[in-house]
Parts: C-alpha cells; sequence; structure tokens
C-alpha cells in the first residue's frame, strides 16, 4: 500500500535512511517537511503494516526536486521502488509539473541504472555534493 507519510513515519524513514546511506535528512527536517512546506510530498510503501521504503519531492510551479527515494535493502529488487516511484511520477503529474530532478551518487551503480530504465537523462555533476564525492544531476520530463 502506498500512502502521504504522516509524522510517526518520521523515525522509521530516519532509521531507513541511516540504513540505506551514510547520512539521514534527519527527524527535524522531515518534521519541517511534512508539516511546515507546502511544496513537500512524500510518501511511503507498506506491506502488511511493515515499512518498506518512501520517496520525497518538493513541488513548485511546474518542476519538482525528489528529496530522497530509499527502499529497505531486504525488499529491494522486488518491484516495490518501481511502483513508489511510478506512483510518485503520477502524483506530480496531476499537480502539473513537468520535470523532475534528481542527484545521485557518481558510485551508486544501482541507482544510475535504475533511474535510467525510467528515462531520466543525465544533466550534468555537482562536484562534492556528497561532501567529498560527486553527484549526477538526472531530469525526467514528467
Amino acid at each position: 500500500m502506498i500512502r502521504k507519510a504522516i509524522p510517526n513515519d518520521i523515525v522509521h524513514i530516519v532509521n531507513l535512511e541511516n540504513k540505506v546511506f551514510t547520512q539521514t535528512l534527519g527527524e527535524t527536517f522531515l518534521y519541517d517537511e511534512f508539516m511546515l512546506n507546502p511544496f513537500s510530498h512524500y510518501f511511503v510503501i507498506e506491506e502488511h503494516n511493515q515499512f518498506i521504503g518512501y520517496i520525497g519531492f518538493r513541488a513548485f510551479d511546474e518542476n519538482s526536486e525528489m528529496m530522497n527515494f530509499a527502499i529497505d535493502p531486504e525488499h529491494q529488487h522486488q518491484g516495490y521502488g518501481s511502483k513508489l516511484l511510478l506512483f510518485g511520477l503520477e502524483h506530480l503529474n496531476s499537480l502539473g509539473v513537468k520535470t523532475l530532478v534528481l542527484e545521485v551518487r557518481k558510485s551508486n551503480k544501482n541507482a544510475i541504472e535504475f533511474y535510467e530504465k525510467f528515462g531520466f537523462i543525465q544533466s550534468h555533476i555537482r562536484k562534492n555534493y556528497y561532501e567529498k564525492e560527486d553527484a549526477i544531476v538526472y531530469i525526467k520530463e514528467v
């Protein structure tokens, strides 16, 4: 089941980010996104009341930025990421968004392959975006 994220999901999101990434957006950032930022759109995917993953966007005018996207490693390569991304793209489309931008670590070959499979096009490189690692910026027309 995919649903809108709520403040009670923050602890699950932070735990997942710590498991998947080397850093987390953090509880305060996520709380502010959920409660104060009218441009933020976060969704979670669950199965049998188990937290599987989440995706977050900021959408403004015809543009959107993916803030973060993570699927629990135990549930990767089972279609959850694809379902969640497609849901997010449909949601952005319903808002009138035309362009989605995201950054991915240059070393994250699995994410690069995943995004390219869904038609994301490499735009440019952001040097040292992840402290000492470059990010590839991808763009997709929604």
